[in-house]
């Protein structure tokens, strides 16, 4: 596969990966954080709305993180030096503390910034090196939750007490209350949600999940994942039906147990072990297609929004919070998880007409211009080569 090829792949998994970021991302926009991990402690989960919860938790919630992880990861080797890469990860945590403080709290440009820096010294490792520290590195998040639920009765208060919070409803009034109300009046629950994430979160799940996702995505890359080689299409369908397996036992068990907290921390176990297996089977099939379909307009459509994804994801977040916070529409807790999943395909479909309009004229996203602008002194909004495979090259 040339080059010029394998970057149109790269674009239509990435820009793919944004309708199943969007999907789970939606809820954190119009609902408290509870709702997204416990969905009985706030909103209807019977008929067409319980379908819609189930649907994104068995085939999006992690997966397409997961694949947007890789993603970056082996964006990483294609930039190489001449792309600056810690400056470019620096400026990409400036960019994540603004967007986690000032717009919204679940931000993972953070998360990817730092632990970018601390992988980005394996780029030249070889696949194998990549593919057995990434395996290990995604394990310590089940581990760790395993041994949590093991030893749930026996947690000391402090650590229960934080768990609990967002896994039943004491913190559900105190969001509404906040986020229907004005960018001020959202800010210190916000901060504080925040100010989680890229701390207790980052070290306990997110940031061993990402830092694993990142040198699979390296390995990957080597391997032939992005060009259709790495696996055959049993090995792809055998990813299929062990992460289905995993993730659909974590979500009988979170049923069977009555979304009790510690039912929800045994069921996390097997949806972030389906997980891994599953982004991958998502990512093959995907890219697939797109070599498939390489010439088709839907194809070349996803593949424009895939190379503005920096943009697109931030422009999901503020309109996301427009919508539904106070300081716009202020539908905060009002829409059904179906209503949210439909608006969730309904906006992705028009991020990606907008992107098409754009490529038209533009090479690069307007925040894509500003990212290597900042890192390499290149503002151009149309790049004078053609793009690496880093999105905001």
């Amino acid at each position: 596969m040339s080059q010029r090829a394998r970057l149109t792949t790269l674009d239509a998994l990435r820009g793919f990966c944004l309708l199943g970021i969007l999907v789970m991302n939606i809820q954190s926009f119009a609902m408290p954080v509870a709702a997204y991990l416990n969905p009985t402690v706030f909103g209807a989960l019977d008929g067409v709305d319980g379908l819609a919860w189930s649907f994104g938790r068995l085939l999006f919630d992690c997966k397409f993180l997961n694949l947007f992880a890789m993603l970056f990861g082996a964006s990483l080797v294609l930039g190489g030096d001449d792309t600056c890469p810690r400056r470019r990860l620096a400026w990409l945590i400036v960019f994540g503390l603004l967007h986690a403080y000032g717009v919204w709290y679940g931000d993972i440009l953070f998360t990817y910034g730092v632990v970018g820096m601390l992988v980005v010294g394996a780029r030249a490792w070889p696949p194998g090196r990549q593919l057995r520290l990434g395996l290990a590195l995604v394990s310590v998040g089940p581990a760790i939750a395993l041994v949590t639920a093991l030893a749930f009765d026996h947690l000391p208060p402090s650590l229960l007490g934080a768990l609990l919070e967002y896994l039943d409803a004491r913190s559900v009034a105190g969001e509404l209350t906040a986020f229907r109300g004005d960018w001020m009046t959202q800010l210190p629950v916000r901060a504080k949600l925040a100010f989680e994430g890229q701390t207790s979160a980052l070290i306990y799940e997110t940031g061993w999940r990402a830092a694993g996702c990142m040198l699979l995505g390296m390995a990957g890359l080597q391997r032939g994942m992005f060009e259709g080689h790495f696996a055959s299409p049993r090995a792809v369908l055998l990813l299929w039906v062990l992460g289905l397996a995993s993730t659909s036992a974590g979500l009988a068990v979170q049923i069977a147990g009555g979304f009790s907290p510690r039912a929800w921390v045994f069921a996390q176990v097997l949806h972030e072990v389906g997980a891994v297996p599953l982004a991958i089977a998502i990512g093959c099939t995907v890219v697939g297609l797109a070599r498939r379909f390489a010439r088709a307009a839907p194809t070349r459509a996803i593949a424009s929004l895939g190379r503005v994804a920096f943009t697109a994801y931030l422009m999901q977040s503020v309109v996301g919070t427009l919508v539904f916070g106070g300081h716009g529409l202020g539908a905060f807790g009002t829409w059904s998880r179906s209503t949210l999943l439909l608006a969730a395909f309904v906006f992705w479909a028009l991020q990606v007409l907008l992107a098409s309009l754009w490529s038209r004229y533009f090479g690069r996203g307007p925040l894509e211009a500003l990212w290597r602008g900042l890192a390499r002194g290149d503002f151009s909004l149309r790049p004078r080569v053609a793009h690496v495979g880093q999105p905001g090259e």
